[in-house]
């Protein structure tokens, strides 16, 4: 089993398999099951203001602040644990490109 802080992951960069910046790791989505965290993926994007205030794909802002919050998380991408090919010091690695990444992680297993 491989453990690995959280806080060793935020704000790196991804880069993608054609060696393409992909953003920074701006949030981690995990699974918790049986007392223990699993990683299923990575919110890549430039700045994670609008998960900060506790609204993304899990929680619907309230009507006055949901096209402001959509358009503040309009660059974030979710990079699925599996796509994840290293995670270096300075840079986590992905196998797929920037642009195949779907923009959120809502229903994903």
């Amino acid at each position: 089993m491989n453990r690995l802080r959280a806080g060793a992951l935020l704000g790196l960069r991804i880069v993608d398999c054609n060696g393409k910046d992909a953003g920074s790791v701006q949030d981690i989505v995990v699974r918790h099951s049986g007392g223990a965290y699993t990683v299923l993926g990575l919110v890549a994007g430039r700045s994670a203001l609008a998960g900060r205030f506790g609204f993304g794909d899990s929680l619907e802002a309230p009507t006055p602040w949901r096209h402001l919050l959509g358009w503040l998380r309009r660059h974030e991408r979710y990079v699925r644990w599996e796509d994840v090919v290293a995670v270096e010091e300075d840079r986590v690695e992905i196998a797929v490109e920037r642009r195949a990444l779907p923009r959120g992680w809502r229903g994903r297993p």
